[in-house]
């Protein structure tokens, strides 16, 4: 399992995307992980907050995101090279984006937060490593004046890392650690290469990076059978199911950079890059960190109505995966790849707020003696 993570100049490549007919919708993963629920028990929506999502652009244009986007950048030649234009051209941004925060014709996990997209993959689906360290810092340097609370990266090299040893004077790493300092978590996809290295664990740079919260990939639904362009087949799907694309690494290989969460990923119908009313369909781990993205949202609004701050990234990873579902690698899956036959976890909304719940009232008890 090499632990070689591409220069700055590699091309970044998106979770691919898969055109089978399929009927999947944003309900089929409110229902999976309780999120309607969650919003009305804890009355929170991601009101007041802003999600940065760095990717292929959003279609700015469409009814979902009308009114919340506070702010756009473009790190790619694309659209004049126009730095405010993040117009997106290839659609994974858009889906992305919806997963977060649409509020009209889908509903995202937070239709209440707002949305900053920052293009830097180009409409062909592909970028540089360059282009996201900028983007990072820009995210960074204007946190606060958009009050940008959680960060979705659904993007990586296609490599395969056990380890982010090598990476101490790494630029992306860098950057999420001064995020995760001041509590603005950083979500980033596994990766959608299981089959493609011979199911060996691991993740992709920079999701393997142990200061962000890394996200593989679940079905939500039995929706039948699917065949992916890597060449990995599901022969059937279940809920809580791993997708066989997705790249995982438990606790037992390497504690500090295990995958902390799986999440929906396929397939999702969200937002689509064409016209105000446009719709696609897309799987990957690329879907699964947005789901994450916005329960994340969701936790962030509460916590800080109670306490009045943010939480911190290592509490918010605590509480979702102990409000999360316990999935075995193996138990259920039907799909031509091999399995590591070790418990992960799947993230559930309703769940991970009652845990901070729980949290929170523990703490204030604590004080009180």
């Amino acid at each position: 399992m090499s632990n070689d993570i591409p220069t700055t100049i590699a091309p970044i490549t998106t979770p691919r995307q898969f055109p089978e007919p399929v009927f999947a919708h944003l309900p089929e993963i409110d229902g999976f992980l309780w999120v309607s629920q969650a919003r009305r028990a804890f009355s929170v929506d991601g009101s007041g907050l802003t999600a940065a999502v760095l990717d292929t652009g959003l279609n700015t244009q469409h009814v979902d995101f009308k009114g919340r986007i506070v702010a756009q950048r473009n790190y790619t030649a694309d659209n004049g090279g126009d730095e405010n234009d993040a117009t997106d051209g290839d659609g994974h941004g858009t889906n992305v984006g919806g997963i977060i925060v649409a509020n009209g014709d889908h509903k995202g996990i937070a239709p209440g937060a707002n949305i900053l997209p920052i293009k830097v993959l180009g409409n062909n689906g592909s970028g540089s490593f360059a282009a996201v360290k900028d983007a990072l810092q820009w995210v960074l340097d204007n946190q606060e004046k958009y009050n940008i609370s959680v960060v979705c990266m659904s993007l990586g090299a296609g490599n395969n890392a056990t380890s982010d040893e090598n990476l101490e004077n790494d630029g992306i790493r860098k950057l999420i650690q001064k995020l995760r300092r001041k509590r603005v978590p950083v979500c980033i996809a596994a990766g959608n290469d299981y089959f493609t290295h011979n199911s060996s664990q691991g993740m992709a740079y920079p999701g393997i990076i142990r200061e962000c919260v890394s996200v593989g990939a679940v079905y939500d639904a039995d929706e039948g059978s699917f065949s992916y362009g890597s060449g990995a087949v599901a022969n059937s799907t279940r809920p809580g199911q791993i997708t066989p694309f997705s790249q995982r690494l438990h606790q037992s290989v390497n504690r500090v950079t295990r995958t902390d969460i799986f999440a929906p990923g396929a397939p999702v119908t969200s937002s689509g890059k064409d016209g105000e009313h446009g719709e696609s369909v897309q799987h990957g781990t690329s879907q699964a960190t947005p789901v994450t993205a916005g329960v994340l949202l969701l936790i962030q609004e509460f916590h800080k109505r109670i306490t009045g701050e943010m939480p911190r990234i290592g509490d918010l990873v605590t509480w979702i995966r102990r409000g999360g579902v316990k999935i075995v690698d193996g138990d259920d899956e039907d799909d031509n790849v091999q399995h590591t036959g070790q418990t992960f976890i799947h993230i559930d909304a309703l769940s991970a707020l009652d845990a901070t719940r729980r949290a929170l009232h523990k703490r204030m008890l604590e004080m009180d003696d």
